[in-house]
């Protein structure tokens, strides 16, 4: 009976040290962007290279207007922006890690250019996946994509370097006094039986 009391007290422990480990998990908040780049032969491959070169922020769960990625950037009378959008039915970004991977969906990911009160957008968002650093929380994504803008933006291969900003997931206050409590019953009950 003794054997089975210290067995279950030592999977407390155990149980215990799993939920400080989950504690170091982290959530994505938001991506702070230092750099990109497209590898395309599209007409607007050097504009799309200025406009991904460019600091800026991806929020995460949410969709972003245009010039709140990234400035726009205006040339021959045309403005040419990034924004977030649910047009074609895409999530807003999302992001996960796993160790030293990042995985991010910027499926909502649209490229804008506008003249006047016309606007054209066409969509260049992707699932993009890359490195991610722990110590630093710097990022390189890439992804692949294939527009229906053959002869404006062709089809590319994007980059995306930066910061990303994380957050530990919290453990409820409740599961961590269970566990505290199991532990301090299992081991009022372990001395009881060693006393007799």
């Amino acid at each position: 009976m003794i054997h089975f009391t210290i067995a279950i007290i030592f999977g407390l422990v155990l149980s215990m040290g799993s939920l400080v480990s989950s504690a170091h998990a982290m959530i994505v908040t938001e991506l702070e962007l230092t750099g990109g780049s497209v590898n395309s032969s599209g007409r607007f491959n050097h504009v799309l290279d200025r406009l991904l070169g460019q600091d800026g922020t991806v929020s995460i769960g949410q969709y972003q207007a245009i010039g709140e990625i990234v400035p726009s950037v205006t040339k021959h009378k045309q403005t040419f922006s990034l924004f977030t959008s649910g047009l074609n039915g895409a999530q807003a970004p999302f992001a996960t890690i796993d160790g030293f991977s990042i995985s991010v969906d910027l499926s909502s990911l649209f490229f804008g250019v506008s003249r006047g009160d016309s606007l054209q957008v066409w969509n260049i968002g992707g699932l993009a996946g890359g490195v991610f650093n722990p110590e630093t929380s710097e990022f390189f994504l890439s992804w692949d994509h294939h527009s229906d803008m053959h002869k404006r933006a062709g089809h590319g291969t994007f980059f995306l370097k930066g910061k990303a900003e994380v957050a530990p997931i919290p453990i409820p206050a409740s599961l961590v006094l269970y566990a505290s409590g199991m532990f301090g019953l299992g081991s009022w009950a372990w001395w009881r039986r060693r006393a007799a």
